[in-house]
């Protein structure tokens, strides 16, 4: 079975206890209604538009009960992690979380690459990073001997020691011989 969201939109300043959005749900490639929830703790509402959707929603929901249970591992109950049955309106709020999720990470990438341009990028990869900034383009540091001898210095005699556990250089626009090499 195939369930998807599309016209995804999320109120940020709606959302309180609960991500507050709307989106249109599709079902086999059937467009069914709308799903929604108001931020405030409550329920995802979905809402079919004739009578095939109220269908597809029903079809939807029997397949989802037979899906693997959610184990929250972060939450215990008797020393054991507690599992919920997979049902419908879980399977759309995962959904929803990981379009942001894809989004966030979109966003960061961006942010990375338009720092990078003039900086040395330094973190845990898709994460965070930290930055050392230089006041021309990289793109034009690595042209001339000068700015490559720069860069590896700093490299080597600066950045590499702040490094911690799981991080590394993150540039993309720095050759791989300027960061390996001393």
């Amino acid at each position: 079975m195939e369930i998807r969201l599309k016209n995804i939109y999320v109120g940020e300043r709606l959302s309180r206890e609960t991500t507050a959005f709307q989106a249109t749900l599709y079902i086999n490639g059937y467009r069914v209604g709308v799903i929604t929830n108001d931020g405030q703790g409550a329920a995802t509402m979905y809402r079919p538009i004739d009578d095939r959707g109220v269908a597809l929603i029903k079809e939807a929901e029997f397949w989802c009960k037979g899906l693997p249970p959610v184990i929250f591992s972060d939450e215990m109950v008797d020393c054991k992690p507690v599992t919920v049955p997979m049902e419908l309106e879980i399977y759309l709020d995962n959904l929803v979380t990981e379009w942001l999720n894809r989004k966030d990470l979109e966003r960061f990438r961006r942010k990375a690459e338009k720092e990078m341009l003039t900086a040395i990028l330094f973190g845990v990869p898709d994460r965070s990073f930290r930055v050392m900034k230089y006041r021309n383009p990289i793109a034009g540091m690595i042209r001339f001997n000068k700015g490559v001898e720069q860069l590896r210095l700093d490299i080597h005699k600066k950045v590499m020691p702040m490094l911690q556990e799981n991080e590394k250089i993150l540039n993309t626009n720095i050759p791989d011989g300027i960061i390996r090499l001393l």
